[in-house]
């Protein structure tokens, strides 16, 4: 990113290192396949290397960008089950026993949902002859199809560049602070419950509130017992001056930080039907990489 190496474990296991970076920053993206132009990253570019650049400001202009969308998202193909009727003729033509509590229920409809994400921007560039800079904001709140999963973003970012001694001596510093919210429900025990549940079964009671039995657990009830929330907070910033002696020979040094902490709150509440002791953790992680490097070229 922008010439710092980016670590790809993922701090607080949220299982994509780039959920930090804003799309709306980013310039261009190119992929170094072959073995002579991956070869300056030793064993971490074997199978590629992916280059990101972000926007930046342009000498002579100023800009003031706002961006703003509304998306849906809806579960493309619901895996088919019976529905309640044919549920209760299916059990009967197989000789088992129908429990029949009268109702008919789509549980993967119940734990699902039509998910909205809000993407909001507003980004600022400029620069005269000497001096260019870029920054902006960006908030993203994305829910999930799974009612209770969600991901929240707040990006800023902010670069700028600097000539002297007639554009001999070059300084380019960028810094982008990300905060990233997930909240992840505990999926297999939900989607499971949804498929083997017995559609005749009514998903709420007469106060509307998830109904809770002693043959299975509602998966509602599910949603609202088991939490997994986890915060993200990274840093990635660089300073990279550099001095062109003549136009075949620069010198350049980049000194960079790609830091990140993380805390995950997995919650597990208390509940009667179904039986179940609370239990609350959290778990405190960081991750800080330091690049120092100088060429010349």
């Amino acid at each position: 990113l922008d010439g710092i190496p980016l670590d790809n474990s993922s701090t607080g296991g949220t299982g994509n290192p780039m959920n930090f970076l804003n799309p709306q920053d980013i310039e261009s993206i190119d992929v170094l396949k072959d073995a002579s132009a991956t070869a300056i990253y030793g064993a971490r570019g074997a199978n590629g290397v992916i280059l990101i650049t972000t926007k930046k400001g342009k000498a002579g202009s100023s800009n003031l960008t706002l961006s703003s969308s509304v998306g849906i998202s809806n579960i493309a193909r619901p895996i088919p089950l019976f529905s309640a009727d044919e549920f209760r003729k299916q059990v009967v033509a197989l000789g088992g026993t129908l429990d029949d509590q009268k109702a008919s229920t789509d549980w993967q409809k119940e734990i699902s949902r039509t998910a909205i994400t809000q993407d909001h921007n507003i980004a600022f560039s400029g620069g005269a002859e000497k001096l260019t800079f870029y920054g902006s904001v960006g908030v993203q709140n994305q829910e999930g199809v799974i009612k209770g999963s969600s991901l929240k973003r707040y990006t800023g970012r902010f670069n700028a560049s600097q000539k002297f001694l007639e554009d001999r001596l070059s300084l380019d510093v960028n810094l982008t602070a990300t905060q990233t919210v997930t909240n992840r429900p505990a999926l297999d025990g939900v989607i499971g419950a949804a498929l083997s549940a017995n559609p005749t079964y009514p998903a709420y009671d007469a106060n509307g509130e998830p109904a809770r039995y002693q043959a299975f657990t509602n998966p509602l009830i599910t949603l609202k017992l088991q939490k997994d929330i986890t915060t993200i907070n990274r840093v990635v910033a660089s300073v990279s001056p550099s001095y062109k002696f003549n136009k075949d020979l620069v010198y350049k040094l980049n000194i960079g930080i790609d830091n990140a902490s993380s805390n995950r709150d997995p919650q597990s509440l208390a509940s009667a039907i179904p039986q179940q002791d609370g239990r609350l953790e959290s778990t405190y992680n960081t991750n800080r990489n330091i690049l120092v490097e100088n060429y010349i070229t």
